[in-house]
């Protein structure tokens, strides 16, 4: 990230403790780097988002050292969330979450105050009963299982709240700062202003979520496979009315992967057979036109 005329970047580009990482400044060509701040305890940085004067991160933790640098537990999962400063470059910690698995999902930053989201599953349930879930059927382990949270972390108080914890869930995401989801009782949404819950009007029976729930200004994209034909249908909803917007075949479908202003950044199948990274505007997406422009196309190791 540009700011001020310099390049930020969080890592750790050093051979040194494998539990620190680092915010590192230099000038806007690369060159004249130096260490900024120091993120102790911080393992493995998942997210990075920048907004304002701040570089908020994700992060999460897998083993234990003690204080000569040994490994004192190789199992110790924890997860949370760092915000600095760029201006004084002050460091603020979230409370950590814990048990098996833990993990940060979404950040979102308004106003001073990072809204993150959280999975994990419950602090009775241990590595080897997940492992003998998964032999069995790990889709339904995880949802009889796994806790989702949403998370406030106040810049200002550094105070960190647990707005919501639920479980028996599918996919939690923070879409501008709410909380969307599906369970086999419906769509939701947890208002995190209001911290209070509400259904959706989205109908779903006979029919299978395909690719993630996404926001755009007041619009939520969402698509819905049939059970019983071969064919995916997409929708936009506001003010609890949704709109059809195109069926396609479940050959010619796609995900929408995210939604950046008037871009629509899309996975689908190409006619070789190869999964791809395409875009499409907005507009095309709420005409019901899918012509992706072709991005790249993964291999099968990837």
């Amino acid at each position: 990230m540009l700011y001020n005329d310099h390049l930020y970047y969080v890592g750790n580009m050093s051979d040194e403790d494998m539990t620190v990482q680092y915010l590192y400044v230099m000038d806007s060509n690369g060159e004249n780097r130096k260490k900024a701040a120091k993120l102790e305890n911080v393992q493995n940085v998942t997210a990075v988002l920048y907004r304002d004067n701040y570089v908020i991160g994700a992060y999460s933790n897998t083993i234990e050292l003690n204080d000569v640098g040994q490994i004192v537990n190789d199992d110790k999962p924890e997860a949370g969330i760092f915000v600095i400063d760029l201006d004084n470059y002050k460091v603020y910690m979230s409370d950590k979450i814990t048990s098996e698995q833990a993990n940060i999902t979404d950040i979102y930053y308004e106003d001073e105050v990072v809204y993150y989201s959280t999975v994990r599953f419950g602090d009775d349930v241990t590595e080897l009963m997940i492992e003998e879930g998964a032999s069995d059927d790990a889709e339904s382990f995880a949802y009889d299982n796994m806790l989702n949270g949403i998370y406030q972390y106040d810049i200002a108080d550094e105070k960190t709240t647990c707005l919501t914890e639920i479980d028996h869930i599918n996919d939690l995401r923070l879409l501008d700062g709410d909380g969307y989801y599906s369970s086999k009782d419906g769509y939701f949404v947890f208002d995190t202003e209001s911290r209070q819950t509400r259904q959706l009007p989205i109908d779903a029976d006979g029919k299978t979520q395909y690719g993630p729930l996404k926001k755009s200004g007041d619009f939520l994209y969402y698509a819905l496979s049939e059970e019983k034909s071969d064919e995916v249908t997409y929708y936009r909803l506001k003010d609890d009315k949704s709109e059809e917007l195109m069926k396609l075949s479940t050959e010619k479908a796609f995900s929408i992967a995210s939604i950046c202003g008037q871009s629509v950044y899309v996975t689908y199948t190409n006619d070789n057979g190869k999964l791809c990274l395409g875009v499409i505007s907005l507009d095309e997406l709420n005409k019901g036109v899918f012509e992706p422009k072709e991005l790249r196309c993964f291999d099968d190791e990837e």
